[in-house]
């Protein structure tokens, strides 16, 4: 290092190493946020030709009357059998979410930073900066989004799984349909932020933690242009 950099409290061949450690580590799982993103469409999909499939069964049950056909017990049965078909929907979907994020390779860069400072400064100047700022921010916008649609599915299911079970209880028990759409969508919200509440918290977290992120890497990326080894 330059006398220079020697007297530069701010960036020393010591944090350089620490910083692009934590750096590549990051952009490790920016990768898997982007391999989120790229399963999106087909995420959607999946869940959405559930939910098609549940009301198409639904409708021609209600079509061809089959329900007076059934006792109390039969109609019951029925009525958690169909919604499988949504709950089996987004198990699918959140599986091949899953499935696609894990196979995102991660730590091939460790090998080679093991070598200290020369290969850290190496993997810097071969970093293509505004590729990865790109990269940061594809990923964070699909994070959140799937966050969005993982919560809508959620809510659509208990949704329906409430105007099933709920007004079948209350029909088989009371003898009338006593929960209102207003009365099921309230209950559907609580019971989707009661499930998902930790799953809110941890994803807006890591959003926030890209934000900052951000804002690091432009003022590491100016340090290190300014910075003489």
């Amino acid at each position: 290092m330059s006398e220079k950099n020697v007297n530069n409290p701010t960036l020393t061949e010591e944090n350089v190493v620490t910083n692009v450690a934590e750096l590549m580590a990051t952009l490790d799982q920016v990768k898997k946020y982007n391999a989120l993103t790229s399963s999106l469409k087909r995420f959607a999909l999946i869940v959405i030709g559930s939910l098609i499939v549940f009301l198409a069964v639904g409708g021609s049950i209600n079509f061809l009357n089959l329900v007076v056909t059934l006792d109390e017990p039969q109609l019951f049965l029925a009525s958690i059998l169909l919604l499988l078909i949504p709950i089996s929907g987004i198990s699918i979907g959140i599986y091949f979410i899953r499935k696609k994020v894990n196979s995102i390779k991660t730590g091939e860069w460790k090998a080679e930073l093991s070598n200290g400072f020369p290969s850290a400064l190496k993997i810097l100047t071969e970093l293509d900066w505004d590729k990865t700022f790109d990269e940061i921010s594809s990923g964070r916008v699909g994070y959140a989004l799937y966050s969005i649609l993982k919560a809508a599915a959620y809510l659509t299911i208990t949704v329906f799984a409430l105007g099933l079970v709920g007004n079948l209880v209350t029909f088989l028990f009371l003898h009338q349909g006593l929960l209102g759409g207003p009365i099921i969508g309230l209950i559907s919200l609580l019971v989707v932020y009661l499930l998902l509440k930790k799953d809110f918290s941890k994803r807006y977290n890591q959003i926030r933690a890209l934000d900052n992120l951000l804002w690091e890497l432009r003022w590491f990326s100016v340090e290190l242009r300014r910075a003489e080894f």
